[in-house]
């Protein structure tokens, strides 16, 4: 067999993928867009960029894998011999656009166990819409949280009623500031405030609001 630039192949049944054999990838198919063959003077390398129709039927968890682990999911080096030739399934912009889809989806994998629950919380938004994934933000912690929280006050700007190490309890969520993100209504020596929610830290590490608030304060860091 002799592959050209540009040529669509398949993986032969069987094959699994080369960095940990986790998966099988028989089956896949895509466009060669690299030609190594003096790899190791024996075995020609070739380099697949997945067709827009694999990358939709690729697991999830190997994107999520790939994504934490720093490997490239959009494309592949194989063996020559693992490959057969096969023709055309869609066009190289169909392949573009499922790309950046699915950039879009796994954006947050590379964080491990924290991105896939932030993925969850924002399955299906416009990442670039703040203001709808801070609205999923809030519809998923106020259903989750358990209310009255104790919290600690991690940052503080230049407020000199509410300090940087303060104790507080987070009574609720009212509403959102384009700015700050959520806003927590909390209490301070009995006194009622509003403070956004990503300078508040809850206290006991031990209970589920404690990883709830901190994805949140994950995700608005890194928005």
């Amino acid at each position: 067999m002799s592959l050209k630039i540009g040529n669509s192949v398949i993986v032969k049944a069987g094959i699994k993928e080369p960095d940990s054999e986790n998966f099988e990838i028989g089956g896949w198919q895509g466009r060669v867009i690299k030609i190594d063959r003096e790899f190791d003077n024996v075995n020609t390398m070739i380099t697949i960029e997945w067709d827009s129709l694999t990358l939709r039927q690729m697991p999830a968890e190997f994107i999520h894998e790939s994504e934490y682990e720093g490997l490239d999911w959009q494309s592949m080096n194989l063996y020559e011999t693992d490959l057969e030739k096969s023709v055309h399934r869609d066009k190289k912009n169909d392949v573009k656009k499922t790309q950046e889809l699915l950039s879009d989806k796994y954006y947050w994998s590379s964080l491990g166990e924290e991105g896939l629950r932030i993925s969850k919380i924002l399955n299906g938004v416009d990442l670039k819409d703040e203001m709808q994934c801070l609205q999923n933000w809030v519809n998923h912690l106020d259903k989750s949280l358990t209310f009255p929280i104790q919290a600690k006050v991690t940052e503080s700007e230049d407020n000199w009623l509410i300090k940087s190490g303060d104790k507080v309890l987070i009574k609720s969520l009212p509403h959102i500031v384009d700015l700050y993100g959520i806003i927590a209504t909390i209490n301070l020596k009995g006194k009622k405030f509003e403070f956004p929610l990503c300078d508040l830290s809850v206290v006991d590490i031990k209970i589920a609001d404690f990883q709830l608030i901190e994805d949140y304060r994950t995700w608005f860091v890194n928005r």
